[in-house]
């Protein structure tokens, strides 16, 4: 997906929240929008999002000092969910279908966002609520079930901290219904509340799948900063799930089996999409190779 005028203000935004949870130095904060403005005219649109964004929240990184500046709000968004993993267990177990309802639950769980302006999702019951009360507004859920079907070796992109505890529930009806080789990848370093190895040990992912990390800093999925172990895997899955709107955002014009589980977050994704803002999609992508 390509990048548009709008995103720029957008950026500007993401910069000054970033650098508030960074440091509480205001002249800080000032500096890192007066860098992110500077460097707005040299940015190319033919980036995509995620590309743009990884540029910035390696500035405020080189700004503040502090490479993690959501490391305790990722910490808290785990232990939440964790503290609900019981009960989400018994709301799979007991429904009419319970992949579909694990798929939902896991797209609710992308509202867990600290990056885009769109960061509406409340408590983690509210989350839940919404997942069982709420219609996939575009449903490809019988092509991912037919897919998962043939498949053997799965390849699961993560998104974000806390969010990564509905994966694994996910990960875990998957299991349920078929025998599956599962790699579950993160981000090898820390950008907004994107999983890391950290995150996903926490929310015991290493309990359903091999843990691995794409090599890169992006908040996305961007084939070309991925490590070889990452590509091999990539090329060589059956099907790809990619969460998140960054993922959709890097990944949505390459070639694969993928389908991407995200709620649409911004007016432009969701424009493309031809959903409204809030939505939950379960979409396959166009470029599927099988």
């Amino acid at each position: 997906m390509k990048t548009y005028l709008d995103c720029l203000p957008c950026l500007l935004n993401q910069a000054l929240n970033a650098s508030r949870a960074a440091t509480d130095d205001e002249e800080l904060h000032r500096q890192v929008l007066n860098r992110v403005a500077e460097m707005i005219p040299e940015l190319s649109l033919g980036l995509n999002p995620p590309e743009i964004a990884q540029q910035c929240y390696r500035l405020i990184h080189e700004v503040t000092g502090n490479s993690d500046p959501f490391r305790e709000a990722k910490e808290v968004a785990t232990r939440a969910v964790l503290g609900i993993y019981p009960r989400l267990k018994e709301v799979v177990a007991t429904a009419a279908e319970p992949l579909l309802t694990a798929c939902k639950l896991a797209i609710a769980g992308n509202s867990i966002d600290l990056g885009p302006s769109y960061n509406n999702h409340g408590s983690v019951d509210n989350i839940m609520e919404e997942a069982l009360a709420s219609p996939l507004a575009v449903d490809n859920y019988e092509q991912f079930l037919s897919g998962i079907k043939k498949a053997h070796r799965l390849l699961y992109l993560g998104d974000n901290a806390g969010e990564t505890v509905f994966d694994r529930i996910l990960i875990e009806e998957l299991l349920r219904v078929k025998e599956l080789e599962i790699d579950f990848v993160v981000r090898d370093k820390p950008v907004i509340n994107d999983a890391t190895l950290r995150d996903a040990l926490a929310a015991g992912i290493h309990k359903v799948a091999r843990i691995i990390s794409n090599g890169s800093d992006a908040p996305a999925t961007i084939l070309a900063q991925c490590s070889p172990e990452m590509l091999e895997l990539y090329n060589t899955a059956d099907i790809i799930i990619a969460k998140g709107q960054g993922n959709y955002e890097s990944l949505s014009e390459e070639p694969g089996n993928i389908f991407f589980f995200l709620k649409a977050k911004c007016p432009l994704v969701a424009r493309t999409m031809g959903v409204n803002v809030g939505d939950a999609i379960l979409k396959q992508s166009h470029n599927a190779n099988d």
